[in-house]
């Protein structure tokens, strides 16, 4: 992966995914939050902390910060910018399958041409989440016609064991910490995070919102939501480099 050049970094992941923690840089990052039993997050998310103080994924009301570690076992990794080419009525196969969904006018995917058109889904094209298709229906792209695709897909088996492990030789970090998590938090930080909104548009400066539970983004940003105002984009994702650049307010 190509990183931008104004910026020192060094990339290790096999698979660019969660919280880049080379170039985050955190204002506080207490490391003695406890995280509910039954909470699930991923490095890089937006957490709340429950009403007894644990840690849990955000629902968008709250956010308390975000998690520099995962306590999950199913991963999602970001693709910006896949060029596939749309034919007649005929899926054409994304590189990878199992995409991630939201709600209502937020599902999950953006397709655009070369132009910056943005294309509606169930109008433009349809999609199959589960196994990662594209097709061109109606008007607006023309068969033949190439398109972009941002989506978040997730890891498969073969992918986790690339990515490796943490010094346990395994990918939830929080449960063999004896629960322990910590959180980043304090105005003024800068984290760098794949856990966004792949439907939405991202431009320097932009206002980030929390993502909820009606949204199905519990734990994501995005923009425009109806949850709280969290921070500004600072870098935005590309495909030589998908981390979204955050200077938070929380």
């Amino acid at each position: 992966m190509t990183l931008s050049p104004r910026r020192e970094a060094f990339r290790v992941d096999v698979i660019p995914q969660g919280l880049d923690h080379q170039r985050t840089q955190p204002m506080k990052c207490f490391g003695d939050h406890v995280a509910h039993d039954g909470a699930d997050f991923l490095a890089g998310m937006l957490v709340d902390l429950n009403a007894t103080g644990e840690v849990i994924r955000s629902v968008g009301v709250a956010p308390f910060g975000w998690t520099k570690y995962n306590k999950s076992n199913s991963f999602f990794a970001p693709v910006i910018g896949e060029y596939i080419q749309l034919v007649g009525a005929v899926a054409t196969n994304l590189a990878h399958a199992g995409l991630r969904s939201a709600a209502g006018a937020l599902l999950g995917v953006r397709v655009y041409d070369i132009a910056g058109t943005v294309f509606t889904e169930g109008v433009n094209y349809a999609i199959s989440y589960v196994n990662g298709t594209v097709t061109r229906v109606g008007a607006g792209i023309p068969s033949g016609g190439f398109v972009f695709v941002d989506y978040q897909y997730a890891l498969t088996s073969q992918e986790l064991m690339d990515r490796g492990g943490n010094f346990w030789n395994m990918l939830d970090d929080v449960t063999v910490q004896s629960g322990k998590v910590s959180v980043i938090s304090g105005p003024g930080s800068i984290v760098y995070t794949t856990a966004f909104d792949a439907h939405q548009t991202y431009d320097i400066n932009d206002l980030l919102t929390a993502g909820t539970t009606a949204e199905v983004l519990e734990g994501y940003v995005t923009i425009g939501g109806a949850g709280l105002a969290v921070g500004r984009v600072v870098q935005v994702p590309t495909p030589d480099d998908p981390f979204l650049g955050i200077k938070t307010f929380i």
